[in-house]
């Protein structure tokens, strides 16, 4: 079985240019790991501030495992990464789908 997992996060007003940089640095550190596919969008509809951010997983627990990991025992690196996120931010939001083979 596949997941599908989209992380929504709404920038500051003109801060998606950075927070796609951090984006960036992090899809990185996934794919050293084995998370390859990836997918961004931008809303240019509604909440033009907001970007999506899809990857499909085997395992939801390897994928929380790995996450909850990031953040276990932050080098100084890591930490301001996660400081910049939240910097740049105002909020954010997980979506978590069954891939379904139809």
């Amino acid at each position: 079985m596949k997941y599908m997992i989209r992380d929504v996060f709404t920038c500051k007003r003109g801060k998606v240019p950075e927070y796609l940089e951090l984006l960036k640095i992090v899809i990185e550190y996934m794919r050293s790991i084995g998370l390859t596919e990836h997918k961004v969008y931008a809303d240019i509809a509604e909440s033009m501030d907001t970007i999506f951010h899809e990857m499909e997983v085997d395992s939801l627990d390897e994928y929380f495992n790995m996450e909850r990991g990031f953040f276990v025992d932050m080098d100084a690196e890591t930490k301001g990464l996660v400081d910049a996120y939240n910097e740049v931010t105002v909020s954010g939001r997980r979506e978590i789908f069954e891939v379904l083979d139809l």
